[in-house]
């Protein structure tokens, strides 16, 4: 006697292959959304860490001024000179200051002296640091105790109530709009009149919090450093006996 055998139908390879493939998209999307999630926090993250450590250069920066300032026993001299930032001269933008045989700078608003300064080329962006200071915090014959502060920090450019200065370091920040780079090209224009204020070689300074590129004014992430005189003062005038004419 034999036994019937029921034989079950194959599924055709179409309909096998379709659920597999439709299996794979929904594991894709899902790593999608997955990854989507992640990568935000992360560009946020690293943005974040690049503005710390520009924040920090520049921190780092103050006190190698100051560092400069002291650098001569029992006396406190100048502030550095800016390094010329415009290919005028042979010894522009190669990270040395620039002073004249007179002891005057020859620009007050250039780039940062890393070069003089002991420093790195650049901030975390890859872009050089700006850099100015007074006449009579940089003059090697001016007395640092009468010396005056006429660069202005400004909010805004209407600059109703500027804040004096004696000296201010500048990172162009995340965009480098206007800064020299540290392969020695210079970066695009600003799209803000704020950061044009910042690189037009003149007394005035804008600072404020960053603003997107999408707001009616233009983008700014300018990161500004200011060195107050009477901040300077306290620093290297004490005792006071360090500064002459004190």
């Amino acid at each position: 006697m034999q036994t019937e055998t029921t034989l079950q139908p194959t599924p055709p390879a179409s309909i096998s292959a379709g659920f597999t493939l439709i299996e794979l998209a929904i594991v894709l999307f899902i790593i999608t959304l997955l990854l989507g999630g992640v990568l935000t926090p992360l560009g946020q993250q690293v943005a974040e860490h690049q503005n710390k450590e520009s924040r920090l250069g520049l921190d780092t920066a103050r006190i190698a001024i100051i560092g400069y300032a002291l650098r001569q026993i029992g006396q406190a001299g100048p502030l550095p000179c800016p390094d010329l930032r415009h290919d005028h001269a042979t010894q522009a933008n190669d990270g040395l200051e620039d002073r004249l045989a007179d002891g005057e700078c020859a620009v007050n608003t250039g780039n940062l002296p890393w070069k003089t300064l002991g420093l790195t080329k650049g901030d975390a962006w890859g872009n050089q640091l700006s850099y100015a200071v007074t006449a009579d915090w940089s003059q090697t014959n001016t007395p640092l105790s009468g010396a005056a502060a006429e660069l202005q920090v400004c909010p805004d450019r209407a600059c109703t109530s500027p804040t004096p200065v004696a000296a201010i370091i500048v990172s162009h920040g995340r965009n480098g709009f206007g800064a020299r780079n540290i392969n020695g090209g210079d970066n695009l224009m600003p799209t803000s009149s704020d950061e044009l204020e910042n690189i037009n070689l003149d007394a005035r300074f804008i600072m404020h919090p960053p603003r997107d590129a999408d707001r009616d004014e233009g983008e700014f992430d300018d990161i500004l450093l200011p060195l107050s005189s009477d901040w300077l003062r306290g620093r290297l005038c004490d005792p006071a006996s360090l500064c002459s004419g004190s």
